[in-house]
C-alpha cells in the first residue's frame, strides 16, 4: 500500500504519531487506522501501533510494514489504571509525538501517554453502547482532562459525548469516516468470481454483511430476518453471506440450524478482499445494537451495493435523505425483511439506490477528507 497522490499533508513539522487501539484482529476501528497510515505514507506523519491485547493481530501482521514500530503489550488490568508503567515505556520507545488513542483504551492510554511526555493526545470515539453507568462517565471526564482532542465519528456522538458523558464542547472535533472510494467500488466481474469462489449459484439473490461475529453486531438478528425473507415468494433462490469471525461463530451456526435456513447460509469466515464480498451481495444488512459511523456500510455503499439498515449509531446520517427509504426504525424486524424483499425484487430501483448510495459516499465520506483531518490535528489545528 502506498500514500495517494493527491494528498497533500503540510504540518508545521514533521510529526510521529503512535496509534493505541486494543486490538489489531480486525475491525472498522483497526481498518480506519490501517486506512491513515496508508495514506499518509510519503507524507511528513509517520505511524506506529500499539495493542493493548498483548498481540499484534491479524491486521497488525498483514500492515506491519506500514509501520515505525508495530507492539504489543499487555498491562497488568489494575494497577495499570493508576500506574500504566510498560504502556509508558513503550509510548517513549517510539520516539513519537502524538498520541492517537481508539475506542477502548482511553484512560489508560491517554494516563500513559503524558508520563511517556508525549506532546499531543487525541482520542477518537468510534462508538459506544450509550448505556453507559455513571462510573464510566466519570472516567471518561477525567480520560477527557488528559486529551487535547477527544474525536467523535458522528454528528450523533458528539452530542451524546456532550450532553450525556459531558465532555467539554471545546475539546470535541467530529470527523466522520471515511472509505478508499478507489479500492471500495462496484465491479460485476470480482463480485462473479467471489460467489463462485464460495458455491453460491449466479443466479441467486444475495443478502450479505460483514463484520465481528460478536453480539452488539446482531447477526442472530440478520438470521431471523433471512429466515423472514426465505418464506417469501421470490423469483430466485436467496443466500445468506456472513463474512468475519467471532465469538457467536458457532452460536450463529446453531441458530440457523433451529431456525432451518442453514443449507442457506454461508459463513466465510475472514477476508482478506472484504470488497469483492460487498461486490457478490445485492443486498447489505446491518442490524446491529449499536454502532458508530460504520465503515462496513460505507464500504458497501461505496461498491454500489443496495443497503438496508436499522436505525442505530449514524446509519440515518450515513444513508441521507435520498436513501430514507432503506433505513428501518424499532426492532421491527418482520418490517425490515420486507424492505429486504422489496430491494431485491426490483432490479430497476436496486440499481438506482446502488448509485445514489456510492455517489453519497463520494460526496461526503472520501477516504482522503477524513485523512487531512487527522493530519490537521496531528499538527496542532483542527481548521
Amino acid at each position: 500500500m502506498t500514500a495517494d497522490s493527491r494528498l497533500r499533508i503540510t504540518p508545521v513539522a514533521p510529526r510521529h504519531v503512535v496509534h493505541l487501539v486494543w486490538n489489531f484482529d480486525g475491525g472498522g476501528l483497526e481498518s480506519l487506522v490501517v486506512a491513515l497510515a496508508s495514506r499518509l505514507q510519503g507524507t511528513p506523519i509517520r505511524t506506529s501501533v500499539i495493542s493493548l491485547s498483548g498481540r499484534t493481530g491479524r491486521i497488525g501482521e498483514q500492515t506491519r510494514g506500514l509501520y515505525e514500530h508495530l507492539l504489543a503489550v499487555r498491562p497488568a488490568r489494575a494497577v495499570s489504571m493508576l500506574y500504566p508503567g510498560s504502556l509508558a515505556r513503550a509510548i517513549a520507545g517510539t520516539g513519537a509525538d502524538v498520541a492517537h488513542l481508539h475506542s477502548g483504551v482511553w484512560y489508560k492510554g491517554a494516563r500513559a501517554a503524558r508520563m511517556a511526555g508525549v506532546k499531543r493526545v487525541i482520542f477518537t470515539e468510534h462508538g459506544r453502547e450509550h448505556h453507559d453507568p455513571p462510573t464510566a462517565r466519570w472516567l471518561d471526564r477525567r480520560a477527557a482532562a488528559l486529551t487535547d482532542v477527544v474525536v467523535p465519528v458522528s454528528t450523533r456522538l458528539e452530542h451524546y459525548l456532550r450532553d450525556r458523558v459531558g465532555i467539554p464542547a471545546s475539546k470535541l472535533h467530529t470527523i466522520e469516516n471515511g472509505v478508499d472510494t478507489v479500492r471500495f467500488a462496484p465491479d460485476a466481474a470480482a463480485g462473479a468470481a467471489a460467489r463462485a469462489r464460495l458455491g453460491i449459484p449466479r443466479d441467486a439473490f444475495v443478502l450479505g454483511s460483514i463484520g465481528r461475529l460478536e453480539r452488539v453486531k446482531g447477526f442472530d438478528r440478520l438470521l431471523e430476518v433471512f429466515a423472514l425473507v426465505r418464506r417469501a415468494p421470490m423469483a430466485l433462490p436467496v443466500v445468506l453471506l456472513l463474512c468475519g469471525d467471532g465469538a457467536e461463530r458457532d452460536a450463529l451456526r446453531a441458530t440457523s440450524t433451529a431456525l432451518g435456513i442453514a443449507d442457506g447460509v454461508v459463513f466465510a469466515g475472514w477476508v482478506d478482499r472484504p470488497e469483492d464480498m460487498y461486490r457478490a451481495m445485492d443486498v447489505f444488512a446491518m442490524t446491529s445494537r449499536s454502532e458508530g459511523l460504520s465503515l462496513s456500510l460505507l464500504e458497501a455503499m461505496a461498491c454500489g451495493v443496495v443497503p438496508v439498515v436499522n436505525d442505530v449509531g449514524a446509519n440515518a446520517e450515513n444513508l441521507g435523505p435520498d436513501l430514507a427509504s432503506q433505513l428501518v426504525r424499532g426492532d421491527d424486524w418482520a418490517h425490515f425483511a420486507r424492505v429486504v424483499i422489496a430491494s431485491l425484487a426490483d432490479r430497476n430501483r436496486a440499481v438506482r439506490v446502488g448509485e445514489a448510495g456510492r455517489r453519497r459516499v463520494l460526496e461526503r465520506y472520501d477516504l482522503d477528507r477524513v485523512a487531512e483531518a487527522y493530519a490537521r490535528l496531528y499538527a496542532g489545528s483542527p481548521d
